[in-house]
């Protein structure tokens, strides 16, 4: 989506989202720009964004990734790029691929613009996948997801399970210091 008027956000119920709602593999859905149901099909016409899309950040912040589950009902700046894959590749190889480092450099060493740095769509066709068969493709995303559930899991749990040992240790320092 290009840059729409001002006048025309904070008007309806259709989000605007941009690069700076691309976070850690997840859409943050939380924004102050809205458009109205007829400015929304209008610019909705250029990008049919649907589930299994994977977005990926090319401007300022670059290279940041993202997959559509089921929510589909918003726009996109044009700081975000929308890949559509191929039946070939599975959305969460291509999401995981995109967030190696060797395609991260590749991003970063293309990206051009002093202010705000940028990608053109052109450098983003041009990144090399590799590809392997669908069922391979489907192990490794496997095997990934099982190691970033289980950093999730950790960040989540290890405040839990700090905030628990400390009040257990509170527990019996006022009990051992009970006379």
């Amino acid at each position: 989506m290009h840059n729409l008027p001002k006048s025309l956000f904070d008007n309806g119920d259709y989000p605007i989202l941009s690069a700076q709602n691309i976070h850690n593999g997840f859409i943050d859905f939380s924004t102050k720009r809205y458009v109205d149901i007829n400015t929304f099909l209008k610019e909705r016409r250029r990008t049919n964004i649907e589930s299994g899309d994977v977005l990926l950040t090319i401007v300022a912040t670059i290279g940041r990734t993202a997959i559509i589950k089921d929510n589909t009902d918003f726009l996109l700046q044009r700081s975000v790029c929308v890949i559509k894959p191929k039946r070939c590749v599975l959305p969460s190889y291509l999401k995981y691929y995109l967030d190696t480092s060797k395609t991260q450099a590749y991003m970063q060493s293309n990206a051009h613009g002093s202010a705000q740095a940028g990608l053109y769509l052109n450098q983003v066709a041009e990144i090399e996948i590799m590809l392997p068969t669908l069922k391979e493709q489907e192990r490794i995303v496997s095997i990934l997801d099982r190691f970033d559930s289980l950093c999730n899991d950790i960040s989540s749990g290890l405040p839990a399970e700090i905030e628990a040992r400390q009040k257990q240790y509170e527990y019996y320092r006022d009990k051992l210091l009970s006379f």
